[in-house]
């Protein structure tokens, strides 16, 4: 399926997030996206709840480590999640990240997804920098 215009794969080392399937990140916006695959849905055959916490956790991270630009990602602290629609095999759906404060220890943002003009979930996030060192690439 279409990948959007402005979107490129997603690159990590992170093994748990790999094995969630394709994520893309938008070059210019802060957006992190993918296509909902067979794969990615629950019983009821709509995208499982897990999955769509893990592109808002990732979404907070990716988009936060390029705005800090950072040595490291940040660190999720705590993180509320409401889901409010289903997203069904085929959508193509994007979180869209915002930072509400940068501060001297925490860093507050938001995330929504959406299907298109659809909110499907709303997140909000506590992050912190990593304080320890940098781990090495493979």
């Amino acid at each position: 399926m279409r990948i959007p215009a402005g979107f490129e794969p997603f690159q990590t080392r992170a093994g748990f997030v790999i094995g969630c399937g394709g994520f893309f990140l938008h070059r210019e916006q802060p957006i992190l996206a993918m296509r909902v695959g067979a794969e990615h849905l629950n019983s009821v055959q709509i995208a499982h709840g897990g999955l769509l916490a893990t592109l808002a956790d990732c979404a907070f991270g990716a988009i936060l480590w390029r705005q800090l630009d950072t040595p490291t990602p940040p660190i999720t602290v705590n993180l509320n999640v409401d889901y409010l629609g289903a997203v069904r095999e085929g959508d193509w759906l994007e979180a869209h990240v915002e930072v509400e404060k940068n501060g001297a220890s925490f860093i507050n943002a938001s995330c929504r997804l959406k299907v298109g003009e659809r909110l499907v979930l709303r997140a909000n996030g506590i992050f912190t920098r990593w304080k320890g060192a940098p781990q090495p690439t493979a």
